[in-house]
């Protein structure tokens, strides 16, 4: 299979050493709500908000989540070598810096280490969703066939759909085609990956598609035919199409978007929502290690799962718990910090 280089690569392995942070720990913060900080049950289960630099908090997580977590979204820097601001407690703040220094090969050994951190934390029916541009999706691409193909036997892991968010938003470029869509790359850790096509599909409708036949009722309804080989294919206007792997049904969000919450770079609720329903079951655990805006953590409380979001950025876990503390119902959430552990 075709692997991509870089100087400097280092392979990684779960055995490996630099997973092991026997000096650091996560330590508890805050609790929410507050007012039950000291009564939840030993046993209950806490969504997690956890403040930290990637290559301490994922590993940290292996301790205790190592291939049990169902579904994965990302939303990482796209090496845009540029710095990106957010709006928290009234002032204008960085919200996190994505310059490399123009360093290709400093990025690829940070993204390929995130890759293969999240493929020990997923479960075997485990998804993940990773979102990116043009800049370095291609990568992106051959480091996650390499990540997924050589780390599993089970047949059926890796790719299985590129889809293209294509949105609307402001500026044309006179030089050259006007960049007007994202890629989100969709890999699972075996063939018996959570999938439900139904839950987000979209009405037939009445309208005509591609070559097939129109039927119209006596009382108006409509279905559609089409003949394949020896048999006819009959659909019925109201029934549900899973959504193709181009998604232009979902908006960016605008600046005075009501989504909005002043942090940079971030996404429509509508396209969380998506994945969340499609790939995850009620009570899934799903992870996001660059959570921003926050949400992944809102839709997927809303949507009722459980969720572990993290982020090294404080204006994002400020403006995440913020969010969550808007929403209808608040479940109840730590969050957490990475500590140096102290030797007695």
């Amino acid at each position: 299979m075709a692997e991509l280089t870089w100087k400097g690569k280092q392979r990684i392995s779960s055995n490996d050493h630099c997973w092991q942070l026997p000096s650091k720990h996560l330590s508890i913060v805050r609790s929410y709500p507050i007012q039950q900080a000291n009564n939840f049950p030993p046993d209950e289960w806490r969504n997690r908000l956890i403040r930290g630099e990637k290559s301490d908090v994922l590993p940290l997580l292996l301790r205790e989540f190592g291939g049990v977590v169902n579904l994965i979204s990302i939303d990482p820097p796209f090496m845009t070598e540029r710095d990106f601001m957010g709006i928290g407690a009234g002032n204008t703040q960085l919200a996190y810096s994505d310059k490399w220094g123009h360093d290709i090969d400093a990025y690829l050994q940070w993204l390929y280490e995130t890759l293969a951190l999240l493929h020990a934390l997923l479960a075997d029916n485990g998804s993940l969703y990773i979102h990116l541009d043009w800049r370095a999706i291609h990568y992106a691409k051959v480091i996650l066939d390499e990540v997924f193909a050589h780390r599993t036997k089970a047949d059926g892991a890796g790719f299985k759909s590129e889809i293209i968010w294509s949105y609307q938003s402001g500026g044309r470029s006179r030089h050259g085609y006007a960049r007007k869509h994202d890629t989100i790359l969709l890999y699972t850790k075996s063939a018996a990956y959570c999938f439900h096509g139904e839950r987000i599909g979209e009405r037939r409708g009445a309208q005509r598609r591609n070559h097939m036949r129109k039927q119209v009722q006596a009382d108006g309804h409509v279905t559609w035919t089409i003949r394949s080989g020896e048999r006819v294919y009959i659909y019925d206007e109201d029934a549900l199409m899973t959504p193709g792997d181009v998604w232009s049904d979902i908006s960016h969000l605008h600046q005075k978007d009501p989504e909005r919450n002043g942090y940079a770079t971030q996404k429509p609720e509508a396209l969380l929502e998506r994945i969340i329903l499609a790939s995850s079951e009620e009570n899934d655990l799903v992870l996001d290690c660059f959570c921003g805006s926050g949400v992944t953590p809102a839709v997927a409380a809303r949507l009722g799962r459980r969720w572990i979001a993290c982020d090294q950025s404080s204006l994002a876990i400020q403006l995440t718990e913020e969010r969550l503390l808007a929403g209808e119902q608040v479940r109840p959430f730590i969050t957490q910090e990475v500590q140096e552990t102290i030797k007695t």
